[in-house]
């Protein structure tokens, strides 16, 4: 089996590796969430996106207003559509999971419109102006925000695909907390990379609550969520790459 070891622009050489095993993100020690495409979806009443990992971190949704559509051809959970009046997202098993340090994956394509929005993409613990991750495009560019505090010094940005249109194909958006709040943001496709490396946030730790919505001051995310993955650990260069391969290869990126 031919395993593309692409890296994330953060000091990996791109080569190709020949692998006797099937990779899994069960693999790489730490995982503690993973919602893998068209794997362990409920409809209905509640919808259910079932942890992969082994730890029961599902996501679920009673509410059915506030559900993502979900279409089984795909696998792909659509946030699109919503307003601070009535959001949509999946919420995290309750009180959510708290990292000190992490690594958080998700495949995505976005449906921005040509006004520029931010789209909360995650909300990271009950703060929701300083503690989010966050996107903001246009239908030309999309920026990629985790806020980890109040201060400017606390957020971390990229411009990912800047030669490609974000809304036109799926890409992995991956940001990287290690313990001494050192964080890194990529997005990855097919074409090109784009990462930016900062510090950010005085908290300790950082509290996972909910996919697809920020709570306040901002919508859900304008797109598709199609898999995502969290660690507990800064992950290295060459555990991160590998699971980017993973996603892409499964989400045929």
């Amino acid at each position: 089996q031919r395993v593309m070891a692409l890296g994330l622009g953060l000091g990996l050489q791109n080569e190709n590796k020949v692998s006797s095993e099937a990779f899994s993100l069960t693999n790489i020690a730490g995982l503690q969430l993973w919602a893998k495409n068209k794997t362990g979806v409920t409809t209905g009443a509640t919808l259910t996106w079932a942890d992969q990992s082994g730890n029961g971190n599902d996501f679920t949704q009673a509410i059915v207003n506030a559900q993502p559509a979900y279409n089984a051809g795909d696998g792909g959970f659509d946030f699109t559509g919503s307003n601070n009046a009535a959001p949509i997202y999946m919420d995290m098993p309750n009180p959510g999971l708290s990292f000190g340090a992490f690594t958080a994956f998700y495949v995505l394509k976005l449906s921005v419109t040509g006004v520029n929005e931010f789209y909360g993409l995650n909300q990271l613990d009950s703060d929701a102006n300083n503690n989010i991750i966050q996107l903001f495009g246009n239908d030309t560019a999309m920026f990629g925000y985790v806020y980890g505090g109040p201060g400017a010094a606390d957020r971390v940005n990229a411009l990912p695909l800047t030669n490609n249109r974000p809304t036109a194909a799926k890409f992995v958006f991956t940001v990287r907390k290690d313990s001494a709040s050192g964080a890194t943001i990529s997005f990855k496709n097919n074409q090109s990379t784009m990462a930016s490396s900062t510090t950010f946030s005085s908290a300790a730790t950082v509290d996972f609550n909910r996919i697809g919505y920020r709570l306040t001051g901002g919508r859900s995310v304008e797109g598709i969520c199609y898999e995502t993955a969290y660690y507990d650990t800064g992950l290295s260069d060459e555990d991160t790459t590998s699971v980017i391969n993973d996603l892409m290869t499964r989400n045929s990126i």
